[in-house]
């Protein structure tokens, strides 16, 4: 008789038959999944957000390893991330068995926005309006955010007779004139407005947010600065300062300052974007009802917040971690 050597995959694949590994079943998966997954082990040490991925459409089952209950603050749940899909979050039930959970990845959420242009011409800069919006749309594609930029409703206010240099030309940071542009050129509630104007901060290529529902471009902003400023409006912070590239962060993320080279989202702020009680996710659009929330806005890694800069998949330079 002939032996012969077993094949590692098999060999992994009997070894996870045996120890009875849990498994968390993915449902409404497109083309990948990720899952960041909390519990604990039989020695009392907790699990917190492991990392595993997984591509395939439909319904994937992803094996998580071997968990058990764990004690607070130490949680039980399970995080699902995915192409075209809103982030998920379920309770996870873990015990001395071989346990699967059942998680559904949520639909693309639609977000509508409405552009105000101000400072003329109408066609060229709602051309240029549009286009941005097609870039915010692709980046939050590609990076798994689970939005859908649905409707950019663009409206002439060129000819707006309560149009001041003081709205042509905004400053003062964060305690701007936020209420000229409400009260005397528009405002649609429950979605956010953004004025496209001359300068801002007296630069034609810079942006703000008011962390809520305006924001303020110059009038040759770059493309991807848009998503950069919605991200503020859904409780994202500067991860860096300009030109402070770090182990973690340079100006390829969505949230770097002073950058024309965004493109990317950790997984980390898109829980923060998806599940903080003030993103205008939850607290302008009100697109997940009754969907649990964690004020992780202001907090590093916890039990109950993955490290902002978590990522499932790889950024660039930087690695999944």
């Amino acid at each position: 008789m002939v032996l012969r050597a077993v094949s590692p995959i098999i060999a992994f694949a009997a070894a996870a038959a045996i120890s009875g590994c849990d498994t968390v079943r993915v449902s409404n998966a497109f083309s990948n999944s990720g899952l960041l997954v909390d519990g604990g082990l039989n020695n009392g040490s907790v699990v917190n957000d492991r990392r595993r991925t997984r591509d395939g459409d439909g319904v994937v089952s992803v094996n998580v390893g071997r968990l058990r209950s764990a004690s607070a603050p130490g949680r039980n749940e399970a995080v699902a991330f995915g192409m075209n899909r809103a982030a998920t979050r379920a309770a996870a039930g873990w015990s001395s068995g071989r346990d699967t959970v059942d998680l559904r990845l949520g639909d693309p959420i639609p977000i509508g926005v409405t552009i105000w242009i101000v400072q003329g011409p109408f066609d060229a800069q709602r051309s240029h309006a549009f286009t941005t919006c097609l870039q915010t749309l692709g980046i939050w594609f590609w990076e798994r955010t689970g939005f859908l930029l649905n409707n950019c409703d663009m409206r002439d206010a060129t000819r707006d007779p309560d149009i001041t240099n003081a709205i042509l030309n905004s400053v003062g940071g964060d305690n701007r004139n936020w209420n000229d542009f409400s009260t005397l050129i528009g405002f649609d509630a429950g979605r956010i407005n953004i004025y496209w104007i001359n300068t801002v901060e007296g630069a034609t290529t810079t942006g703000w947010s008011d962390f809520g529902g305006r924001i303020v471009m110059g009038r040759n902003t770059g493309l991807e600065l848009l998503v950069h400023e919605i991200g503020h409006g859904f409780s994202l912070f500067h991860p860096v300062s300009c030109g402070g590239a770090t182990a973690t962060w340079d100006d390829t993320n969505i949230m770097a300052p002073c950058s024309s080279t965004r493109e990317f989202v950790t997984e980390g702020q898109n829980f923060r974007m998806h599940f903080n009680p003030d993103s205008s996710v939850n607290a302008l659009y009100g697109a997940r009802p009754g969907a649990p929330t964690e004020d992780c806005r202001n907090v590093g890694e916890t039990a109950a917040c993955p490290a902002v800069e978590r990522r499932l998949w790889d950024d660039g330079a930087f690695l999944a971690n």
